[in-house]
């Protein structure tokens, strides 16, 4: 399903047949999805990419495209929006290592000079650490993520990033997120879509009432969506105790 085919039908449901009230509606529902896209990390915002990386590199720019071969088809060309795991493989070796991401602060209190670019201070990376994103025309309007290893890597290698993907909104914008009206890559998202188009075409309407009904509507099926990610599809199950927080002090003797 795309924007225009649930504009249409939010608006044929409560009776709007301008064409001013259908653009507005196919606005309404581009807004919605970039909200609803990234409410969460779902399955099919995920993207690899790979990229080359040099002894003595510190900041690495994830500029790469998301091929189709690694994320669901998207029609469009899509850069990351932030990592979510990282793997580091030496030049000539087959098996990588894990590099997790960790807060600035961290190195900081701990060792200082784990940053220092020196010889003596280069090994294998193994963590990361988010650095300004890097914007420019050819990045979309978004601009692209940038991460600093830590430590400076000592050899040449290749890094393995699986990061969300960013939706067509906050990459090219709302204009040309419209005009691309290309088909919705979450799965289930049409029903959420709808209330919301319609809240919000309601709420446009001064019927607040109406509209917020509407809005609870929408939430409904966004925990459906996630449901569906959890239930519908192979996940490991975990039991995570839940505590109250109200042990005294007289619990514990």
């Amino acid at each position: 399903m795309k924007p225009s085919e649930v504009a249409q039908a939010a608006c044929d449901k409560l009776s709007f047949t301008d064409a001013t009230t259908l653009a507005l509606a196919k606005k309404f529902c581009i807004r919605r999805y970039s909200m609803i896209w990234d409410s969460c990390l779902w399955n099919d915002t995920l993207g690899v990419i790979s990229t080359n990386v040099t002894d003595g590199q510190e900041i690495v720019v994830l500029s790469d495209y998301v091929t189709a071969s690694y994320a669901s088809g998207t029609g469009y060309n899509t850069f990351l929006d932030f990592p979510v795991a990282t793997r580091f493989t030496i030049s000539g070796d087959t098996d990588g290592i894990e590099v997790p991401a960790a807060e600035w602060v961290s190195f900081f209190q701990l060792d200082p000079n784990t940053w220092n670019n020196v010889d003596s201070r280069k090994s294998t990376p193994g963590n990361f650490v988010n650095w300004a994103r890097l914007l420019g025309v050819s990045y979309g309007q978004a601009g692209v993520p940038r991460i600093k290893l830590v430590p400076t890597p000592n050899a040449n290698g290749t890094l393995f990033i699986l990061g969300k993907k960013q939706s067509q909104m906050r990459q090219y914008g709302e204009e040309q997120a419209i005009i691309n009206d290309t088909n919705f890559e979450l799965r289930g998202v049409e029903n959420a879509l709808m209330a919301y188009t319609e809240g919000d075409l309601l709420e446009y309407s001064r019927q607040y009432g109406k509209a917020q009904a509407k809005f609870q509507e929408g939430a409904a099926q966004v925990s459906i969506m996630k449901d569906m990610e959890r239930g519908q599809q192979q996940q490991i199950s975990r039991i995570i105790p839940d505590s109250l927080y109200d042990y005294t002090f007289q619990d514990i003797l």
